[in-house]
């Protein structure tokens, strides 16, 4: 009987020790860097190298330091699109759901209904966040009053948005296998090409 009054009592008061230690938290943003030297460094220059490099991952990253204004950089809506952008036409997927979410804070309702069906295109049927796209699609349609002019219209851009996606891969793919080409036929420090010595 002892414990359980204990136990009752130690769960009461763990729950109203969060909200009362929450009243008094603030949030303070990240600042902005602001370099002192000519010759400083963004601290996040890796991960925008690699971005620049075509890294998915790394593109998702800048486009979520962006869209929050994280990591040293100042909250720039139009870049975090970018990345979260390039990050969705190199497949990955998560990418739309953030798209998403920026349209929906821009008041754009027919352009996240197109986000989240992307998104339920490229994640698995089982996948919770297949779900999450349905639900958050389904959600949207019913809060914005999506007409099925509004439906049909996203629909295109959604088409478009495929076929820039293909042709932006394709020449991605075209440049590399030109550049390897290049790189076979330059001569090595012996003067023969990495071709004459295979």
């Amino acid at each position: 009987m002892m414990r359980c009054f204990l136990a009752l009592v130690l769960a009461v008061l763990m729950g109203s020790l969060p909200a009362a230690a929450e009243a008094d938290l603030k949030y303070y943003p990240d600042p902005v860097y602001k370099k002192l030297n000519a010759d400083d460094h963004l601290p996040m220059d890796d991960i925008l190298d690699l971005a620049r490099q075509g890294d998915v991952r790394a593109q998702f990253i800048m486009g979520d330091l962006y869209s929050k204004g994280k990591g040293g950089v100042a909250q720039d809506l139009a870049e975090a699109r970018h990345w979260f952008g390039e990050s969705a036409i190199h497949g990955y997927s998560h990418s739309f759901i953030r798209l998403a979410a920026l349209a929906k804070r821009e008041d754009k309702p027919a352009e996240a209904w197109q986000w989240y069906t992307l998104a339920k295109k490229y994640f698995n049927e089982g996948d919770g966040r297949y779900k999450f796209a349905v639900g958050a699609r389904k959600a949207l349609v019913e809060s914005a009053r999506l007409s099925p002019g509004d439906i049909a219209q996203a629909k295109k851009s959604l088409g478009a948005w495929e076929d820039k996606r293909y042709k932006q891969v394709e020449d991605e793919k075209k440049a590399a296998l030109e550049k390897e080409r290049l790189q076979k036929e330059q001569p090595t420090a012996t003067g023969v090409t990495a071709d004459e010595q295979n």
